[in-house]
């Protein structure tokens, strides 16, 4: 089972019309990928975000592939400890010129890659190899979005029909960009139109500090929330307590606020691996873990021993982001709660053309692959039309 190959690419389409965040927009659907082929002929897949791409690509590509070629490509944990090692200086830090988000990208990429052919050299899905059974998996769905020039109502109004295409239970929207007493109106004006049976759940994207984000928890307690997610910055922000970075304890802060609201925390999604996580979960204990297996975790191997913590602690996982992944490990454990969809003509138009096999959503649970491996496979005529190829077979 020895490596003989790795390919990187990324790929990058324009969204149709931007879905804003509380500072920021999403204007192009992006991924970077890595495909894997052994000397037995199997190949696996996996993809990285949460960097520029070209960044995570020139990891995979330039860093990571001499380092891989010729290993066993079953030695998942050997080989995402060599790789991570070979980012750090002689005293553990960083290497200089590495940004540590997109060799976390990278890793993701590279170790659902190699989990991919650990399943597939199995002849079971990832789910089953972890354990699992495959099953239908409760889902959500993102709108509510800030779009130039949208009305509330037609905010909600547009919210309803996605919510109703996919026979949805959940559904997340966008509060933060103009203070608290904006987000109670987002809010209440959304509640109403979804009526008290959808769970209703809220990301700030971290745009306020402490006492801002208990302000807005206090606003937003009528409105029966499932969960106020990544309200505070990770650094200090303007008007916050804690100006100073070196003393800025971001888990301490998130700890503190779930200590003084009613509303259930879900965080993880920008948390780096085990590590943070772990600090995450003493600190604050969220009721949502969100670690997200393309971006901050560095893949499934990371993704795995958060999971276990959060088993053991009453947290369940919800993790952020790229459904056709998260759906086999959701599936995989017992304290597996949700998985997040997105409107892919809107947010990512690249995914289902991309990605062969992507699963459906049928009222409201999406499809868990019972194929081996993710059960997905890269479309290559995709990358042809949109794609920016280091090394890749064409």
């Amino acid at each position: 089972m020895k490596i003989d190959r790795v390919e990187t690419a990324w790929i990058e389409i324009d969204c149709p019309e931007p879905q804003g965040l509380s500072g920021s927009d999403i204007t192009r659907s992006t991924d970077a990928l890595c495909r894997i082929t052994t000397s037995d002929g199997l190949r696996g897949i996996g993809e990285g975000r949460g960097a520029p791409l070209a960044e995570i690509c020139s990891i995979m590509h330039e860093l990571f592939t001499p380092l891989l070629v010729g290993e066993n490509a079953l030695h998942t944990r050997y080989l995402w400890e060599k790789l991570f090692q070979a980012t750090l200086d002689s005293k553990g830090e960083p290497k200089r010129g590495l940004n540590p988000a997109a060799v976390r990208g990278a890793l993701c990429a590279v170790d659902l890659a190699l989990w991919d052919i650990k399943a597939k050299a199995a002849n079971v899905s990832v789910c089953e190899l972890l354990g699992g059974k495959p099953h239908p998996v409760p889902a959500y769905i993102q709108k509510g979005f800030y779009v130039p020039g949208e009305s509330l109502n037609k905010m909600a109004d547009e919210a309803v029909r996605g919510l109703e295409a996919g026979g949805y239970g959940y559904l997340k929207m966008r509060i933060g960009r103009n203070g608290t007493r904006e987000a109670r109106e987002r809010v209440s004006v959304m509640r109403e139109a979804l009526g008290d049976d959808i769970g209703l759940m809220v990301d700030v994207n971290q745009a306020w500090h402490l006492d801002e984000a208990v302000e807005g928890a206090k606003a937003l307690e009528p409105y029966n929330l499932t969960w106020y997610e990544e309200p505070i910055a990770r650094k200090p922000q303007t008007g916050s307590p804690s100006q100073s970075a070196e003393n800025f304890d971001w888990n301490g802060e998130l700890g503190e606020l779930a200590g003084r609201i009613s509303i259930p925390l879900a965080a993880g999604e920008n948390h780096k691996g085990l590590y943070e996580c772990n600090e995450l979960i003493v600190k604050a204990k969220p009721k949502y873990m969100q670690l997200d297996l393309i971006k901050m975790s560095g893949g499934l191997s990371e993704w795995i021993k958060v999971a276990s913590i959060c088993q053991a602690n009453g947290i369940l996982m919800a993790p952020h982001h790229a459904a056709h992944f998260h759906v086999q490990v959701v599936a995989a454990v017992s304290h597996g709660f949700i998985v997040e969809c997105c409107d892919n003509e809107k947010q990512h138009p690249s995914w289902p053309d991309l990605f062969i096999g992507f699963p459906e959503v049928k009222e409201g649970f999406m499809e868990c692959p019972a194929e081996p491996g993710w059960g997905l496979e890269i479309n290559d005529e995709m990358i042809k039309r949109y794609g920016t190829a280091l090394d890749w077979d064409l």
